[in-house]
């Protein structure tokens, strides 16, 4: 099943481009005694005379679907940018709400969205003529953490295993050279501290971002607001897994480099239509386990809820599915940023990568939402032995169902719809 719907403007192909950003502290003063490190929320909005689009990066675990509604509700309220025209990356720092069992309470949330609103309204507020320019060059700060053992996956460094061993950065800067934001991605999870310390913090990205100011200072380069975007790290982690403060700033600085070698020779993106692009799937799952093994398991475990609601999904005889939503916006035929709401496996970034039709695609997940992993084929087909990313987690009273094989085929196939009907709308709008 698949829902789409897109947002789009036309704009003569060479015509100036408007860039704003601001970024804003989200830690608040009375947790700073369990913080060792700001958390941050960063926003870069785009413009042509008749469209804007906004970015907004967050240095939190995970957003629910639900509160990304009220937080776009919010942005389009503040500042008129369409709901259709935004996206918000969390980094998944597991040193934050948002994972483990953290969760903001609903003071908090009012708090956040409020302080969201405002930082995005501030961005547009802030528009100015600008050129986009774009990089990437080689890094890799984590591991593929599937390895398999005895016939099962575990976590541990898989060296074989797939990554995305490059940063993409975009950056925006003004007619006068001065730098208005850099936007920068990388796949991994920011694990580094993680289990090291139960204290609040950016893990990796805010190691990355506080390098970068030092780093290009001391080029004499203006310094903007750097914003981190997650990439596809769903079997990828940060490494060394729970090293420590020590190893989550060497990575940071690796990933800095990263990202200033890929501004040295940058390349510029051609004004163009400012255009959003959205599409739903319905990911089949796979069956449940039988009325009978239900019950059965209930037996031995009568207080388990994983198989009290395993046993409803199996007497109701209905499809399950796992929705899974995308997000593209363009920056002309050339620059492209694509999201999605799973927690993906790093293939899909590089099944983008060789079939976008742009030239330049920045791949993003955890944005708008989280909707749980998504793997592929063969992790599928592994069954129970392919651990708990495309199974189901052994010690989680969840009722875990995995998608069907057959998901990474239907992914695929609307990465590419969505990817294609981007670039075609913008050849309808420019006329061309």
């Amino acid at each position: 099943m698949i829902n789409s719907t897109c947002r789009s403007a036309g704009q003569p192909q060479g015509l100036p481009l408007l860039a704003g950003a601001a970024e804003s502290v989200i830690t608040r003063v009375k947790d700073r005694p369990q913080v060792y490190d700001d958390l941050y929320a960063r926003a870069l909005t785009l413009a042509s005379s008749e469209n804007q689009l906004a970015i907004v990066t967050v240095d939190m675990g995970t957003f629910s679907g639900a509160y990304v509604e009220v937080l776009l509700a919010a942005i389009n309220k503040a500042t008129d940018i369409p709901a259709a025209n935004i996206i918000i990356n969390t980094s998944q720092t597991h040193n934050a709400p948002g994972v483990d069992g953290r969760i903001l309470t609903p003071e908090s949330e009012a708090w956040l969205t409020a302080s969201i609103a405002r930082l995005v309204k501030s961005a547009a507020a802030d528009l100015q003529p600008a050129r986009l320019r774009v990089g990437r060059a080689p890094v890799q700060i984590g591991y593929n953490r599937r390895l398999m053992q005895n016939g099962q996956i575990v976590m541990a460094p898989n060296p074989q295993g797939a990554t995305v061993p490059w940063v993409d950065a975009l950056g925006a800067y003004a007619e006068d050279g001065r730098r208005i934001a850099v936007l920068f991605s990388h796949a991994a999870h920011p694990v580094i501290i993680h289990w090291a310390s139960e204290e609040i913090g950016p893990d990796f990205p805010g190691h990355a971002v506080r390098h970068l100011h030092a780093l290009l200072a001391k080029q004499g380069a203006p310094e903007g607001v750097f914003m981190f975007a997650q990439g596809c790290c769903g079997d990828i982690n940060g490494h060394p897994l729970r090293g420590g403060f020590g190893a989550c700033d060497a990575a940071g600085l690796a990933l800095a480099f990263g990202v200033t070698r890929a501004l040295a020779e940058p390349q510029t993106v051609t004004p163009g239509a400012l255009q959003a692009r959205s599409l739903t799937l319905s990911l089949p799952l796979q069956e449940p386990p039988s009325v009978a093994e239900c019950k059965e398991a209930l037996t031995q475990d009568p207080d388990s809820r994983r198989y009290r609601q395993l046993l409803k999904i199996a007497e109701s005889g209905e499809p399950q599915f796992h929705p899974l939503s995308m997000r593209a916006l363009a920056v002309g035929d050339e620059l492209c940023i694509l999201t999605l709401t799973g927690e993906m496996f790093a293939e899909y970034q590089l099944f983008v990568d060789e079939a976008s039709p742009f030239k330049h695609t920045f791949v993003f997940s955890h944005t708008n939402g989280i909707t749980g992993y998504v793997a592929t084929r063969k992790d599928y087909e592994l069954g129970a032995a392919g651990g708990y990313e495309s199974w189901g987690h052994p010690t989680r009273n969840e009722p875990w169902l995995p998608p069907q094989p057959l998901a990474e085929q239907l992914v695929q196939e609307g990465i590419t719809r969505l990817l294609r009907e981007l670039k075609r709308q913008k050849a309808v709008a420019t006329g061309q």
